[in-house]
């Protein structure tokens, strides 16, 4: 059994309308597959993990289109890339491929990558998921994999 994990820590003005808005908290991930473990995170924006979870509710997701976020520094690539996901199609029977990239917080260098097999229903539930994070109803979104 495979997963993936999100946890997002909302700054504290934006449940405080008395501090001045910053639109950026820290974006935690767990993946575990049956041969990588993997934990990570970075600073990101809510809007952008918000639309993240949106883009996963497009069906079917094309095989030339997959549904990618990434965050890091600058050009987003070697050492400043921090954090990647993509959902793709992985063959006609409906399954899809989850890859993921993430860096250590600490040792950039240190980094796992890997990929694991879900379908549109756990897709479905891990976008709603997202979606009670986002709104701060719940503590983590979960997507299932194998």
């Amino acid at each position: 059994m495979s997963k993936l994990t999100l946890r997002y820590k909302f700054d504290a003005s934006f449940f405080d309308a008395s501090l001045t808005r910053d639109d950026f908290g820290y974006l935690s991930i767990d993946v575990e597959t049956d041969r990588i473990s993997a934990k990570g995170g970075f600073w990101v924006q809510w809007q952008d993990v918000k639309e993240f979870g949106e883009a996963l509710g497009r069906y079917p997701i094309g095989e030339d289109q997959p549904v990618v976020a990434q965050w890091g520094f600058e050009m987003q690539e070697g050492e400043d890339l921090k954090l990647r996901l993509e959902v793709a199609t992985d063959d006609r029977r409906g399954n899809l491929s989850v890859r993921f990239e993430v860096a250590d917080d600490d040792k950039p260098e240190d980094r796992a990558r890997g990929r694991f097999l879900t379908n549109y229903p756990d897709v479905d539930a891990f976008r709603l998921e997202i979606a009670r994070l986002m709104r701060n109803e719940v503590e983590e979104a979960v997507l299932n994999g194998r």
